[in-house]
């Protein structure tokens, strides 16, 4: 897969890629400086939700933008989902799941861990963003603007 140059990027993608580094640094001056310890569920379900907010935030970008123009190619259905979403809700139940059955284990992260950890989620979320598996017939394919796209169980 080729490199992505800023040219290839569209305006919004380069907008939230200038936002990673901002959050970034409003966590790394708002983190406390003695850091945090979260139970382990609490440390996957809440970087789980920053993903899926991310996410959420582009969609709500995303639909705007669809109903300013006409889509060029029409909506079709397909039993896929967002591997950044499915991912996102993958940690959610795994975490809350983990907090349910009382499997807590401490975890201690410093301000620069939590404020790294922040980063690389998010970046993590952005590379992601295009990805979508489909699981009949299984695969995981590259599209763009998947908007488009309407999610469904069935045939």
């Amino acid at each position: 897969m080729p490199i992505t140059l800023m040219a290839d990027l569209s305006r919004a993608e380069k907008i939230e890629l200038g936002a990673i580094p901002v959050v970034v640094g409003a966590v790394a001056w708002l983190a406390p400086r003695a850091g945090v310890t979260l139970e382990l569920g609490e440390l996957i379900a809440g970087t789980a939700l920053l993903v899926l907010l991310q996410g959420f935030l582009r969609d709500l970008w995303l639909l705007r933008q669809a109903r300013r123009k006409k889509p060029v190619t029409p909506a079709r259905g397909a039993r896929c989902m967002c591997v950044e979403s499915a991912m996102g809700l993958t940690g959610v139940v795994a975490g809350i799941g983990l907090a349910g059955f009382g499997l807590v284990r401490p975890v201690y992260l410093s301000a620069t861990s939590l404020t790294v950890g922040i980063g690389v989620a998010m970046i993590l979320g952005f590379l992601l963003k295009d990805f979508v598996f489909e699981w009949s017939p299984w695969k995981i394919y590259r599209e763009k603007d998947h908007a488009q796209v309407i999610f469904r169980w069935g045939k």
